[in-house]
């Protein structure tokens, strides 16, 4: 596992597209996470878990965590 240097990339980007592999769920969630926090200055990264699973902003910060971490594959 490798550690990106920059802010604005987590962890699991550089692992995924470095190892040319598929994403776990954890990592796709810890990315999906951030995606949304960063999306808002007013939004806390734990206010992540009091969004419903069918939340539009949770599903539409998962398909961005998706793209993240698939890139062009």
């Amino acid at each position: 596992m490798s550690r990106s240097t920059s802010p604005l990339f987590v962890d699991a980007v550089i692992d995924c597209m470095g190892e040319g592999r598929a994403p776990t769920h954890e990592e796709m969630m810890i990315v999906a996470q951030h995606i949304w926090s960063d999306g808002a200055a007013s939004r806390s990264a734990f206010a992540w878990n009091s969004l419903s699973m069918s939340s539009p902003d949770r599903l539409c910060s998962m398909r961005a965590a998706g793209l993240a971490l698939h890139g062009s594959r």
